[in-house]
């Protein structure tokens, strides 16, 4: 079945010759030309069908508008090879057939009702509507404001750059006359001032108009930074005091925009100095003081006789002090003390050498000491400061931890004289340093754990043990006690150290738990020696019972006592309470303590209560 088109149209194309409107053609294929005035097409615009003529001499319908269309694929469209007249007799091709030539158009464009090479218009096919683009003139006009706003803001970039050098360049014979060595270059300090001027964006934000454009932050040109001015920082002489960075450079290392890669070693002193006295106040300082010890840390394993490892060195050993008081500093200093060298490593303490103690109080500083007492060549001058010192005072402080380091290495090399000298210096201080502060009783506990000989440890636990009531009902020196109970060499002294103290060690809760623990361990054996401590008044003291009732937490303690007592040992401390019942009345557990002895009769609750 052949496609025809216009065989089912109600109107044709307009034939040029008027008078033959009936013609016929022979064959089912052919559709009638006929024509009536009804059926033409409208008249708003001209019908986009170019119709080929039979004769090469007879002028094309509408060639005027479609002269550039190719007719070429159109091909023999009469049946009768011999056409007489200019009569419009087109046979359309089977749908499917192929064109004869590689020019001619595919047969699939011509059965259709839209003209070939015809995209838009009433005769064009239609326009899909999915995945349609945006419409080109917001993109346009977007892309033209960016690169505007781009455009004027690099103008005022390079204004800026060149008006801030004219300024370096005015101040630089006075920065060279007036400037201390050791200040940085008034120029990158007054920078920010250029901006302050008219264009306050620059300085509050670090940016420019159009944030987000992919401008990097305008900071102040290297140039301001000249290195050749750097090099007469390198001297000994300069005033620690008083130096202080350039202010582009403080603000680049703390955001993390600084490039380490190709750093001049002129900037490592500043560097240094950043790390040492800045503390990080949010996460992305932290963030750009790690990355800048991670950078130098880095060029510590360079060969020292180079440059920037030598400043590097020479640096770090300046600000040490400092920087063991920070957070990163002191990371910088393990560093050195680790990868440096021993002459690196002894000018190191040398310079911190009068704060050992402040900083292994400090909770940074004491990570740098215990690397370095680590360190064979530098025990000798960190245990000379501990003990020039002052051991107790020492011991009290966060340099206990050094101390542990420093005794246990000693206890493995078998040196026994450290301990020694130790021990003649704290006599008589053992139990003051347990109950002074939390260091205190943590340095006595480890005395039994790093001492190693019971000789060398005995000074320390007799002196506990003669005042073990203080020290067990002391906030900080029970946990020395209870570091004692645990120990199985010291365990049954301890115990009865507990049963037999005066004054009593059941005067607090510390005190009636060890207490407690020693009486339930000993069986019988241990209550009779309680019973015998506490109601014992020999030389004219008074009994450890009374001591225990008036405390605020005796009354329970005498309850379970009095609970494991035999008869007699029941009659004891009835006699001993009825001796001191004028001072048992003076406290409520005492009242109670006489009241469940029988020694004081039970009054009703109106008088209780004080009504008569």
């Amino acid at each position: 079945m052949t496609f025809q088109p216009f065989a089912s149209s109600t109107w044709a194309p307009p034939n040029p010759n008027a008078h033959s409107r009936s013609t016929s053609n022979t064959g089912p294929a052919n559709a009638s030309r006929h024509t009536t005035p009804g059926h033409t097409p409208p008249s708003e615009g001209p019908s986009p069908i170019v119709a080929t003529p039979n004769s090469s001499m007879e002028e094309s319908v509408w060639s005027d508008r479609f002269q550039m269309l190719p007719t070429s694929h159109i091909g023999p469209i009469i049946s009768d090879p011999k056409p007489t007249g200019p009569e419009y007799k087109e046979q359309r091709r089977v749908l499917g057939d192929l064109p004869t030539h590689a020019n001619q158009v595919s047969p699939h464009a011509l059965a259709s009702p839209f003209m070939p090479g015809i995209n838009n218009g009433a005769w064009g096919p239609p326009v899909p509507l999915k995945h349609r683009p945006p419409p080109p003139q917001i993109q346009t006009h977007r892309k033209v404001s960016l690169e505007e706003q781009l455009a004027i803001a690099e103008e005022r970039i390079r204004e800026l750059t060149f008006e801030n050098q004219k300024l370096k360049e005015r101040n630089a014979n006075a920065f060279a006359t007036n400037t201390p060595a050791h200040t940085s270059p008034p120029v990158s300090s007054r920078s920010s001032m250029i901006f302050d001027s008219g264009y306050p964006s620059f300085s509050s934000a670090g940016y420019g108009q159009i944030a987000g454009l992919g401008l990097q932050r305008f900071e102040d040109p290297e140039v301001c930074y000249d290195p050749s001015r750097l090099s007469q920082y390198l001297n000994d002489h300069f005033d620690k005091a008083s130096y202080s960075p350039p202010s582009h450079l403080f603000g680049r290392i703390l955001q993390g925009t600084f490039k380490f890669a190709d750093m001049p070693h002129e900037y490592i002193r500043p560097i240094v100095w950043i790390i040492a006295h800045r503390i990080p106040k949010s996460s992305s300082e932290r963030s750009g003081l790690k990355a800048a010890v991670n950078a130098l840390a880095s060029r510590l394993g360079l060969p020292r006789a180079l440059d920037p490892t030598c400043m590097l060195v020479r640096s770090i050993i300046e600000w040490a002090k400092p920087l063991c008081f920070t957070s990163c500093g002191n990371y910088l200093c393990q560093q050195l003390l680790e990868r440096g060298d021993t002459q690196d490593k002894e000018a190191f303490i040398r310079e911190i050498q009068d704060d050992i103690v402040p900083i292994a109080s400090d909770k940074f500083g004491t990570h740098v000491l215990c690397k370095a007492i680590m360190n064979k060549e530098l025990e000798q001058p960190i245990s000379d400061a501990l003990i020039k010192f002052g051991i107790f005072d020492s011991m009290r402080t966060g340099a206990r931890r050094i101390w542990r380091e420093y005794l246990e290495k000693c206890r493995q090399a078998r040196q026994s004289e450290i301990f020694t000298k130790i021990n003649a210096e704290m006599v008589g201080r053992w139990a003051e340093l347990a109950c002074i502060n939390e260091h205190g009783s943590i340095a006595v506990q480890q005395v039994f754990e790093v001492f190693g000989s019971q000789d060398l440890m005995e000074p320390a636990f007799k002196e506990i043990l003669d005042d073990i009531a203080k020290v067990a009902n002391n906030q900080f020196g029970h946990f020395a006690i209870t570091k004692l109970i645990g120990y199985p060499q010291v365990y049954r002294r301890t115990c009865e150290a507990i049963l037999t103290s005066y004054p009593p060690v059941a005067v607090t809760h510390h005190g009636v738990n060890f207490a407690k623990i020693a009486l339930t361990e000993g069986g019988r054996g241990s209550i009779m020696k309680y019973v015998n401590a506490i109601c014992s008044f020999d030389d004219g003291r008074t009994p450890g019972i009374v001591a225990i009732a008036t405390s605020s937490i005796g009354k329970a303690h005498l309850t379970f006592v009095l609970s494991c007592l035999t008869p007699a040992e029941h009659i004891r401390v009835r006699q001993t309470c009825r001796a001191y019942s004028t001072t048992l009345r003076n406290s409520q557990s005492g009242n109670d303590l006489l009241r469940s002895l029988g020694l004081m009769h039970a009054v009703g609750v109106r008088h209780r209560a004080g009504s008569g």
